[in-house]
């Protein structure tokens, strides 16, 4: 979703506590597209696409996606997350020159879901794991939208019926309600590539769950736009979106309800992905 400098400015006059959240990503994407249009994918075998999907597999694994490019951007997308925030620049600069020679590595290792020990093995004092993640998903996000974008018409999403995302593998940051003319049908949004895709509507993403005791959710009184899909068996929650009356992206829905995010804690419930 494309937001002009205009819509951003309209959203900060209509929220005006969520005016740094808007001007980072506005910044954040304005990097993240330049990059994106740069990017050229490999041609797309149709017949495998289909093929994997009725398996259950996800399909970035075959794709020979080349992430030798992507250091530059993730520079880039650092310096914008050091001007919106307190970061001491000048250690962080340090420490993320030093990390400059494996980030190809960290980044393989991350879209790819092997965990993160490389880069708990090259993380500073001066920055923190969260904040590498950040960095590092942000940097993937472009790339691996662009991949969605070009084989979204080959994907028969209805006949995907796991929690993790049919594109890249990973899991979803975010689900919505939305009206259909047989009623409310529910979509998850994946929290790396943010494809969305039809999911059960008592069914639990994270450990396939469906219990009706199991699951469940939680209203918020004073929230009219989101509520909470909670699961008793794995512990977890996913922010549902009720409301998108802004027609607001994936990211902004979540980064602007971090109160929803404080109920469901405080109600113990953990978080397994986010935007």
């Amino acid at each position: 979703m494309f937001y002009s400098r205009n819509d951003i400015d309209k959203l900060k006059s209509e929220n005006l506590h969520l005016s740094a959240y808007y001007d980072m990503y506005f910044a954040l994407r304005e990097q993240q597209d330049s990059y994106k249009e740069s990017i050229e994918i490999p041609s797309i075998n149709e017949a495998v696409i289909k093929r994997q999907i009725l398996e259950g597999k996800p399909l970035l694994g075959n794709c020979g996606i080349d992430l030798t490019g992507l250091p530059i951007l993730f520079m880039d997308l650092f310096n914008v997350y050091v001007r919106f925030t307190n970061m001491k620049s000048d250690d962080a600069i340090a420490a993320i020159e030093e990390l400059k020679p494996d980030l190809v590595g960290v980044l393989e290792e991350y879209l790819f879901q092997k965990g993160i020990t490389q880069m708990q093995a090259l993380h500073a004092d001066s920055i923190p794991t969260e904040i590498l993640v950040f960095l590092v998903k942000n940097t993937l996000t472009p790339l691996v939208e662009k991949y969605s974008e070009c084989i979204n018409s080959a994907i028969d999403l209805n006949a995907w019926e796991n929690g993790c995302c049919p594109v890249c593998g990973h899991l979803p940051g975010l689900a919505e309600l939305k009206k259909t003319s047989t009623g409310r049908q529910r979509f998850l949004f994946c929290s790396l590539c943010h494809t969305s895709w039809p999911f059960q509507r008592l069914k639990c993403p994270y450990c396939d769950n469906v219990e009706d005791k199991e699951t469940g959710y939680l209203s918020l009184p004073d929230e009219e736009n989101y509520r909470v899909d909670v699961c008793n068996s794995c512990k977890s929650y996913i922010k549902t979106v009720i409301n998108n009356n802004a027609d607001l992206s994936p990211v902004l829905l979540d980064w602007s309800s971090q109160n929803v995010d404080d109920s469901a804690v405080q109600k113990g419930y953990k978080r397994a992905a986010s935007m």
